[in-house]
């Protein structure tokens, strides 16, 4: 004889809750890091091609002082 405390036997039981929605969060913080990435990289990629073409720099030019004194 069955007993009376029995509950039904339910078939969604042994399922998992329904996952929660994935947040905004994580891929603003991946597309935030990515964005600071390639800006240093791009930052120290022209610090680099500066260093390697001096000749882009102009050149020194020596004023002759006797000619800023002027006499009356």
């Amino acid at each position: 004889m069955p007993s009376s405390n029995q509950t039904p036997f339910d078939l969604t039981d042994h399922l998992l809750p329904p996952a929660p929605k994935p947040s905004a969060g994580p891929i603003v913080g991946i597309v935030i890091i990515i964005t600071f990435l390639i800006i240093g990289a791009l930052y120290f990629w022209g610090a680099h091609l500066n260093a390697q073409s001096p000749e882009d720099t102009l050149p020194l030019i020596l004023d002759d002082d006797s000619s800023a004194v002027q006499s009356s």
